[in-house]
């Protein structure tokens, strides 16, 4: 560890955000709270005509599902030293090698303009710049701004979220390969619409990743 790491650690202590136990900025989890909620595995049911599948890092659950819900509604952006570490545990990044532009999924103006933050930038954009990988945060755009999904049934997401998003102006990815990223993969509605209108502009195949899902 670098002496001014060292520092900083000393003077500003980092805590585990699941537990509060002491660790340290390179590895913010504590073990303990890390084995309740670690789960990496391709989601069973996120296989889709448009979406080759999804990856996920963790179950939503425990301290990870706190610390998503931290950032993503009370606006603890500094919430976003967690998540390094998580995804550089991720099991099989050869498999994701031939995917090499990454999209996450966005949010619509008035949530973004509300937030102040697309939480998937937090999530991910610098780790997928570290992986050397195209990060394209406004290649997909949300056309509308939807209702929240985890207050709908999946009939319910599936039509709430038809038809919200479009590639942006001027944008040409016919015969890329996309990583779609999300926070949350919960009935896969959100990933598989914006997977659906990739494919439409032209993506020769698409992948998501997600930190963590709550689906088998």
């Amino acid at each position: 560890m670098k002496w001014g790491q060292a520092l900083l650690d000393l003077l500003f202590p980092v805590c585990c955000p699941g537990c509060g136990a002491m660790t340290d900025a390179e590895h913010p989890w504590c073990e303990a709270c890390v084995r309740q909620f670690w789960n990496p595995r391709m989601i069973q049911s996120a296989h889709s005509r448009d979406l080759e599948g999804c990856y996920t890092c963790c179950q939503y659950t425990a301290g990870i599902r706190d610390c998503i819900i931290q950032l993503k509604y009370y606006g603890k952006r500094n919430l976003k030293r967690c998540f390094p570490m998580l995804l550089a545990r991720f099991p099989w990044w050869e498999r994701l090698a031939s995917y090499p532009i990454a999209v996450p999924v966005p949010l619509s103006r008035r949530r973004r303009e509300s937030r102040g933050y697309n939480q998937c930038d937090l999530i991910f954009q610098d780790f997928m710049k570290n992986l050397g990988k195209t990060y394209e945060a406004e290649l997909l755009v949300r056309l509308r701004d939807t209702k929240v999904q985890s207050t709908l049934d999946r009939e319910e997401r599936r039509k709430n979220i038809r038809d919200a998003f479009h590639i942006n102006r001027g944008r040409r990815i016919e015969g890329q390969c996309i990583l779609l990223l999300d926070d949350v993969y919960t009935t896969g509605s959100t990933m598989e619409e914006a997977a659906r209108e990739l494919k439409r502009a032209g993506a020769a195949a698409v992948m998501g990743l997600t930190l963590a899902s709550g689906a088998p």
